[in-house]
């Protein structure tokens, strides 16, 4: 695949500014259009990646994808593509603001305020894609861009399942942070997997870390097949019982316990208040008629410690060594008086 410096021209229309970022499929350049005088985003498809058939597959549901979802404002804009010798371009929107794991990683834990900000037009967007029969099967902080005005825009649909490209469809591919545990168990990605992958990120944007975490991938994964997630609430007491519900529904194990669809999240999401008297959601954890289940499937509640943030765990550390302290002064005391 060339690579492209600042000033090389694509197509004698696009002037490469910068390089923007690289995956295994693709490297991704800002350019300026001199046409429009806007600056895009240029996707770069690596040659022995389209030559082979999932890579052709892989190529022509994104520009697809896009395609079909170019009236949604919350998924980034397609605007061209384009053909060189064996080198295949994918010009979009260029959005400018970040993603949302850079926001994560720099604030922590979100407002009630910022998440709805975030993820009412989130539904919105796979709503949309639903209705096409787009499966997105990425979603993930990454693939989550921001304008810099803080709009969300949903993008990446590489790995999407769509009709007519369903060669992969029962593959488990994905991230395994943010993968519905049916994915993992190489099922077929529904409507409902997005469900369970967006609930991963609104869980994680709401505490600050997401739900099941490990070192091992394969860890990861089997967590969220026979692990119980740790309710928000007892990570960070701020989110409020109507949203702990939500999150929860939306990462059952089973896909028949999750939401129907994203619009009835996008309802749910637009009706909560800060201060609601909810009750708390009893959480199902278990899995009907599933094959494939791991021997050992016995459902645990995760480690709440383990889970928490940094800025937590310090918090949490010295408020127990201050209560140890006053009970070991409380004990003196009593010595001494006798």
């Amino acid at each position: 695949m060339t690579k492209y410096e600042a000033g090389d021209m694509i197509d004698g229309r696009y002037e490469i500014i910068k390089g923007l970022g690289k995956g295994g499929m693709a490297t991704v350049y800002k350019a300026l259009d001199l046409i429009t005088k806007t600056f895009v985003a240029i996707k770069v498809m690596a040659p022995d990646i389209v030559v082979k058939e999932a890579g052709q597959e892989r190529f022509d549901v994104e520009k697809e994808s896009f395609a079909k979802l170019w009236d949604n404002q919350y998924t980034v804009k397609l605007f061209d593509v384009l053909q060189h010798g064996a080198e295949w371009f994918i010009v979009l929107e260029c959005v400018e603001g970040g993603t949302l794991k850079d926001k994560i990683k720099d604030y922590g834990a979100m407002t009630l305020t910022e998440i709805k900000n975030y993820f009412i037009p989130l539904c919105d967007a796979l709503q949309s894609a639903h209705n096409l029969q787009i499966v997105h099967r990425d979603i993930k902080p990454d693939n989550i861009l921001l304008t810099p005005a803080g709009v969300v825009k949903l993008g990446d649909f590489g790995i999407s399942i769509m009709p007519g490209y369903e060669s992969e469809a029962e593959k488990a591919i994905g991230t395994p942070r943010y993968m519905a545990p049916e994915v993992l168990m190489k099922m077929r990605a529904t409507p409902k997997s997005d469900i369970y992958s967006l609930g991963i990120v609104l869980y994680e944007c709401a505490v600050g870390v997401a739900p099941f975490i490990a070192q091992d991938q394969h860890m990861i994964a089997k967590k969220h097949i026979v692990e119980k997630p740790t309710p928000p609430r007892q990570i960070n007491s701020s989110v409020s019982q109507g949203l702990e519900n939500i999150i929860l529904k939306m990462i059952e194990k089973d896909p028949e316990y999750r939401f129907k669809n994203m619009n009835e999240i996008k309802i749910a999401l637009t009706n909560l208040k800060s201060n609601d008297n909810s009750k708390p959601y009893f959480y199902q954890s278990r899995l009907n008629n599933w094959t494939n289940i791991p021997s050992n499937n016995k459902v645990k509640i995760g480690n709440t410690y383990e889970n928490l943030p940094l800025t937590s765990k310090t918090k949490f550390t010295a408020i127990f060594s201050i209560l140890f302290l006053a009970l070991i002064l409380v004990f003196v005391v009593v010595l001494l008086v006798l």
